[in-house]
C-alpha cells in the first residue's frame, strides 16, 4: 500500500517541524520580481477562488536525526520556503495592529553554513520593532532587500483592512504545499544534482500551437502557414522579417522591409492571412529545405530544420537585442489586444486561458476563424513590436536602450535605423520616445504587470502609421493616467488597468481634481511607487536639468533617504515624519543604497560626485543644495510636487 504523501497548509508548515538548508544548496538568490510574483499568484487566486486549495509546489525533504529531534533537510524548494517564511514576517511586522486571527508563526528554518543568513531571518522573524542593526556586515544583505521587497509589495496591494485580512487568512489556510520525503538510503548530493539538471518541460506555448493547429489540421496549407508565422515571431531577441526567406519578406514588409502586408486592406484578419498562406505555399515548393506536402501535423509541429532562405540578403547582426518581454507573455498581450477583454497577463495560465477561448467557440468554424484571426494579429503585433517597442540592444561593445526598425540599405544587406528617422526642420521624437518606453520598463519588472505593453500594443494595433509625435503624445498621456488614476488617486477613486487602456483610451480621469488625488502617497518613505520616481527623473531629463545628457533608466529598485533613517551618529537622527518626506526620497540601485545608507548628506554627496555615480537626476537636484536639513526637505519636496502634478 502507498504512503500518502502529505500536504500542509502554511499554518501547518510552521507548526510541523524544523527545516535545514544543507550546505550543497546555493544561498538564498531571489530577487523582488520573483517575490512579487509569488504574492502577487497567491493574492489573485485568493480573489478568483476564496475557498480553494491554491498549490504552490514540493518540498522535497530527507529526515535526519539531529539532537534526537527530526530534521527536514531541504533538497528542493528551499527558495520559496525562505520567502514564504520572509512574506509571514512582513505581514506580521508591518500590518501587526490590523490582522485578526494571527498564526502562531515561529521561525523554523536555518542554514547549516550560513550563519549570516540563519542571523538576518532571526532578526526579521523576531518580535523586535527595529531593524536598524542589519545594516551591520554580520548579516545577509540579500535576505535584507528581499523583506524590504516583500514588505513594499504587501503595502502596495493590501491597501484595505479588507484586502489584507482575505489575503492573511486565504494565504495561511488555502495555499498548500506537498512535502516529499525522500528514501532514508539516498545519495543526497546525486539527487540533488538530478533535480537541478532535469530536462525542460514542453513549453507551455508549444502546447498552445499544437492544439490550435489541431483545429485547422484538415487544410494542410494553412497548418504550414500557421506554424510558419509562430515560429517567425516565437524567436522574441529577432525581428519577426528573419523568420521568412528574401521573397516572403518582400511580400509581406514591403521592399523596404518596415511596412506590414495589410494594414490598408479593408477584409478581415482572416482573409488576409488566406492571401498570406498562398504567397507562403506557392514559394515552399521552392524551397530546398521546407516540408513535404505528405507531412502530417505531428511532423508540422516538430520539424526542426530552417524556414529561411537568406542567401540573397546579408544579415547585419540580427541577434544584437534583447527583449523586454518572453513569447508566452506576448501571446498573451495579442490575445488581450485581439479579443478586448480584461484577460490576465500571467503567462503561467497560459494553456487555460487559450483553452477557455476555444471552448468559447461552439462550432468547428467559430474556432477556425479564431486561430485563423490569431495567426495574422500574432504577426501583425510582432511586427508592431519590433518596431515601436524598446530593446535592449549589444552593439560596438555597448550595452544601451534601442528603438529601431529594420531597413534594407541595398540590394544585398539589411541592418537597422531609429524607428523615427530624425526629418530636416521637425522636431525628433525617437529619444523622448525611447526613454518614456524605458522609464515605464523598468518601473514595472514583473512580466505580469506589463500593462504599459498591453497599452502600447493595442494603441499601435489601431493607429499602424501613426506619426512619432502622435506616438510621444500617447505615451505622455497613459504616463498621467498611470500616476493620477492608480498611484496618486485615492483608493476609492483607483482605475484598474483594463478600463483605463480599454475603455479610457488612456486618458487620465482624475489629473486636475483635487479631490480624487491623495499626494500625501508622496510621502510614505519606501512605500512610494518606483513608476512615481522614473516618470518624475523623465520630466527632469525633458526639462534638461544639469547631468541629463548621460541619463537612462536603469532596474532601481531601491528608495533610498537622502537624510539616512539611522545615521551612524544616533545624536543626528531626525523624526521619521520628516525622513519620509518626498523631498528627502530618491531611487537609486540597491548596491548603491547598502553602501551608503547611513552616511549623512554630504558624505553620500562626495561619494556619488567622484565616483561619478548618480543614476538618479532627482537625486542629483536634492545634491545641489549646501545644506540638508528639515527646512531643505520640505522645499525640495514642494519643488519636486509641483513639477510633477503640473507638467504639460
Amino acid at each position: 500500500m502507498n504512503k500518502e504523501i502529505p500536504t500542509f497548509n502554511i499554518n501547518q508548515i510552521f507548526q510541523s517541524g524544523k527545516y535545514v538548508i544543507p550546505i550543497y544548496q546555493r544561498n538564498y538568490a531571489w530577487g523582488e520580481s520573483q517575490i512579487n510574483q509569488l504574492i502577487q499568484d497567491i493574492y489573485d487566486f485568493s480573489i478568483e477562488k476564496p475557498d480553494v486549495n491554491y498549490y504552490i509546489g514540493t518540498l522535497v525533504v530527507y529526515e535526519r536525526i539531529q539532537n534526537s529531534e527530526t530534521v527536514y533537510e531541504t533538497i528542493d524548494g528551499q527558495q520559496r520556503l525562505t520567502t514564504l517564511n520572509i512574506i509571514l514576517s512582513a505581514l506580521h511586522r508591518a500590518f501587526s495592529d490590523q490582522l485578526k486571527n494571527k498564526i502562531n508563526y515561529h521561525l523554523n528554518l536555518e542554514f547549516d553554513v550560513r550563519k549570516k543568513s540563519t542571523n538576518t531571518l532571526g532578526v526579521i522573524c523576531s518580535n523586535s520593532k527595529d531593524l536598524n542593526y542589519l545594516s551591520s556586515k554580520e548579516y545577509n544583505t540579500r535576505i535584507q532587500q528581499a523583506y524590504k521587497d516583500a514588505e513594499k509589495f504587501l503595502k502596495r496591494i493590501l491597501n484595505t483592512n479588507e484586502k489584507l485580512n482575505k489575503f492573511y487568512s486565504f494565504l495561511t489556510d488555502y495555499v498548500q504545499i506537498v512535502r516529499v520525503s525522500v528514501p532514508e538510503d539516498t545519495d543526497l548530493n546525486h539527487y540533488f544534482e538530478i533535480i537541478n539538471n532535469r530536462g525542460e518541460q514542453l513549453e507551455k506555448h508549444e502546447i498552445i500551437k499544437a492544439r490550435m493547429l489541431n483545429v485547422i489540421n484538415e487544410d494542410k496549407e494553412l497548418s504550414y502557414t500557421f506554424n510558419l508565422i509562430w515560429e517567425a515571431c516565437s524567436d522574441m531577441e529577432r525581428y519577426v522579417q528573419y523568420g521568412f526567406n528574401v521573397k516572403q519578406r518582400h511580400s509581406f514588409f514591403g521592399e523596404e522591409l518596415n511596412d506590414f502586408f495589410g494594414i490598408d486592406l479593408d477584409i478581415s484578419s482572416g482573409e488576409i492571412l488566406n492571401k498570406i498562406k498562398g504567397i507562403i505555399y506557392e514559394d515552399r515548393k521552392k524551397e530546398e529545405n521546407t516540408l513535404s506536402n505528405e507531412m502530417s501535423l505531428e511532423a508540422i509541429t516538430q520539424f526542426t530544420g530552417s524556414f529561411n532562405s537568406n542567401v540573397e540578403e546579408k544579415e547585419n547582426a540580427p541577434e544584437r537585442f534583447s527583449s523586454v518581454i518572453n513569447f508566452s507573455n506576448f501571446l498573451l498581450h495579442v490575445l488581450r489586444t485581439q479579443e478586448a477583454e480584461d484577460i490576465s497577463l500571467d503567462d503561467k495560465r497560459l494553456i487555460e486561458l487559450f483553452e477557455k477561448q476555444l471552448a468559447g467557440r461552439k462550432s468547428n468554424d467559430e474556432k477556425k476563424d479564431f486561430v485563423k484571426d490569431f495567426g495574422y494579429n500574432l504577426l501583425y503585433c510582432k511586427f508592431l513590436f519590433d518596431k515601436y517597442i524598446i530593446k535592449r540592444e549589444f552593439s560596438s561593445a555597448k550595452d544601451q536602450w534601442s528603438l529601431k526598425k529594420m531597413v534594407r540599405f541595398a540590394k544585398d544587406s539589411i541592418g537597422y535605423n531609429n524607428t523615427f528617422d530624425k526629418k530636416e526642420g521637425i522636431e525628433n521624437f525617437n529619444k523622448p520616445i525611447l526613454m518614456l518606453l524605458s522609464m515605464f520598463h523598468v518601473s514595472a519588472p514583473t512580466l505580469v504587470y506589463k500593462h504599459w505593453l498591453n497599452a502600447c500594443l493595442n494603441f499601435l494595433w489601431d493607429n499602424p502609421k501613426l506619426s512619432e509625435k502622435e506616438y510621444y503624445i500617447f505615451l505622455k498621456g497613459l504616463a498621467k493616467s498611470f500616476l493620477f488614476d492608480r498611484y496618486l488617486a485615492k483608493t476609492e477613486e483607483e482605475i484598474d488597468y483594463f478600463t483605463m487602456i480599454y475603455e479610457n483610451e488612456c486618458s487620465s480621469q482624475n489629473q486636475g481634481i483635487e479631490k480624487k488625488i491623495d499626494l500625501e502617497k508622496l510621502n510614505k518613505g519606501t512605500a512610494v511607487e518606483n513608476f512615481i520616481f522614473n516618470y518624475l527623473d523623465f520630466i527632469l531629463w525633458e526639462k534638461k536639468v544639469s547631468g541629463y545628457n548621460n541619463f537612462e533608466f536603469t532596474f532601481r529598485s531601491s528608495i533610498e533617504h537622502y537624510y539616512p533613517q539611522n545615521p551612524i551618529a544616533k545624536e543626528q537622527t531626525i523624526n521619521s515624519e520628516i525622513f519620509d518626506l518626498f523631498g528627502n526620497l530618491c531611487l537609486i540601485s540597491r548596491s548603491k543604497n547598502s553602501r551608503l545608507s547611513n552616511h549623512m548628506p554630504a558624505a553620500k554627496k562626495d561619494y556619488y560626485t567622484k565616483a561619478n555615480m548618480i543614476d538618479s537626476l532627482k537625486l542629483k537636484e536634492m545634491m545641489n543644495s549646501p545644506f540638508w536639513t528639515e527646512k531643505e526637505i520640505k522645499e525640495e519636496g514642494e519643488k519636486m510636487k509641483e513639477i510633477l502634478i503640473n507638467y504639460k
